[in-house]
């Protein structure tokens, strides 16, 4: 069932087996997981059904350094989004961040997961394996293409190994008609589940610990009408994104003054996105035009390609990966008139003449202890101390950014895909945006002193605190992180289902 909070009454005390914070793809995920399988869940969103910018307010932080892009109704990003919504990348709502993203489903690589000697704290303490058949289950279940039976497509074969000789790669990413919203995709299960309980307008303020500290006991969520609630039970998973599982970690300090999983000082730290340039342009040259179908973004759904130097270049040169994708971008009928005239053949695909590829470079940062978020100063409007985000970048991240771009404007030149043009805007960390790709602010590790969770997602020093987000990633090579975001929900939901962390005494039937 979902409810409000403001429908219980005062000082309410709700239990469950499994409370889960955050109703976005990970919480919703794993919240529906478990209710399936008779486990009693609560899961707690800050948000409501109807976007409330008084709510999404509580998302506001102090920028310590580089900015994200805010709240902004005239801004680029996500022009398909009510203009009250336009701009964010956190979304306090019913359905979480799903409600603005754009749909886009890609792997992580199985090189993504390996250390990699010329990048510090580089490597995750599970592989591509680990996951695969988490992948796999969602991409069958929600619906998604292939992305193996696509790597092995004969055009895809073709043109990868066309690429290869010119020191380059490409990895394909499947792209949504309609973008997966949780509210809409698990609402109606969500309703009339008799195990599962969504409470809505319930903003986690505190995690509470037993005698121990080892064990989290209850949640105490609140309001901004005033009304406060209290849930108990066995086991708690932070569905939340990378700043507020942080922040409720950090701000659960009353028993440990450190807060919670913070023993070695790792929560907030490690904190990457991927920053992103969107202007450039690419002419098309007899590769792309040879290839033009496989570089469509239209119609949806389909499965899109995005470019990379390949592994060899990259640890020649130590670099860190970035990926550039080329979006067509097709003639105007003025355009089409001129050319004509000029007596020049059109270059198309099959949805058109094609004027030139818009340049998207998306850059991988390298995780290092000062970009991190902390506890500010200021205070919200539930009295929570805000998260002050200190958004940095090293040497290496400028230095790796601009030997890509070079190499890969020579690469793509020699092996015919195009040459490109950024004119007076060229990509630099300073005037890049965020991607809204929050990651690694409760990184994962094999031990304590490397990071805040272990390789199934639990908070050290916990015996029944989970994080399902990006905050648990340790690198993010690759653009896009969502699937892999669900991929270790499913994975977590069902380490639970075989755990001793949930009580079997208070199982529904």
């Amino acid at each position: 069932m979902i409810t409000d909070i403001l429908e219980m009454g005062e000082q309410t005390t709700l239990k469950g087996q499994v409370i889960v914070l955050g109703s976005g793809i990970a919480g919703a995920e794993v919240a529906t997981h478990l209710a399936r399988h008779g486990r009693d869940v609560v899961l707690l969103e800050s948000g409501r059904e109807k976007f409330d910018l008084a709510i999404q307010a509580l998302n506001d932080v102090t920028f310590l350094s580089k900015r994200h892009r805010e709240l902004n109704p005239n801004t680029y990003y996500h022009r398909y989004l009510p203009p009250e919504m336009r701009g964010v990348s956190r979304v306090r709502q019913f359905g979480g961040t799903s409600n603005a993203w754009t749909g886009k489903w890609k792997y992580l690589q199985p090189s993504d997961f390996e250390a990699r000697p010329w990048v510090p704290n580089s490597g995750w303490p599970i592989d591509f394996a680990d996951l695969l058949e988490y992948y796999r289950s969602a991409a069958k279940d929600y619906g998604f293409g292939d992305l193996e039976a696509e790597a092995v497509r004969s055009e895809i074969t073709t043109l990868r190994s066309k690429l290869t000789t010119h020191g380059l790669k490409m990895s394909s990413f499947y792209w949504e008609e309609s973008p997966t919203r949780t509210a809409i995709r698990f609402g109606d299960e969500m309703r009339q589940s008799r195990n599962l309980r969504v409470v809505l307008g319930a903003t986690a303020t505190e995690l509470q610990l037993d005698p121990t500290c080892q064990r989290v006991t209850a949640v105490t969520c609140r309001s901004l009408e005033g009304r406060e609630l209290v849930v108990e039970g066995d086991v708690v998973i932070l569905a939340t994104g990378a700043f507020e599982a942080a922040r409720l970690l950090l701000t659960s300090d009353r028993q440990l003054p450190k807060g919670i999983g913070n023993a070695h000082d790792m929560v907030g730290r490690f904190y990457t996105d991927h920053p992103k340039h969107h202007t450039g342009r690419m002419r098309p040259g007899s590769l792309a035009q040879q290839f033009a179908d496989e570089l469509r973004y239209g119609p949806k759904p389909r499965f899109c390609i995005c470019f990379a130097l390949d592994d060899p270049t990259q640890e020649e040169h130590q670099l860190l990966e970035h990926v550039l994708y080329v979006q067509p971008i097709y003639e105007t009928r003025v355009q089409q008139a001129w050319r004509t005239l000029q007596g020049r053949s059109a270059y198309r695909d099959s949805n058109g003449p094609v004027s030139h590829y818009r340049v998207k470079f998306v850059t991988e940062q390298a995780p290092h202890t000062g970009s991190r978020v902390k506890l500010g100063d200021e205070l919200d409007p539930l009295g929570q101390r805000k998260l002050a985000v200190d958004w940095c970048f090293t040497e290496s991240d400028r230095r790796s950014m601009a030997k890509t771009l070079e190499l890969l404007t020579q690469r793509f030149a020699e092996s015919g895909l195009g040459t490109f043009d950024f004119g007076d805007d060229p990509p630099t960390l300073e005037t890049m945006t965020d991607a809204a790709h929050q990651m690694g602010t409760t990184r994962m590790a094999d031990r304590p002193e490397g990071g805040v969770v272990d390789t199934n997602c639990r908070v050290f020093g916990t015996n029944n605190l989970y994080v399902a987000s990006s905050a648990v990633f340790p690198t993010g090579p690759s653009y896009s992180p969502t699937f892999t975001i669900l991929a270790l929900a499913r994975r977590l939901g069902e380490h639970l289902l075989h755990s001793t962390s949930i009580s079997t005494s208070s199982l529904c039937v």
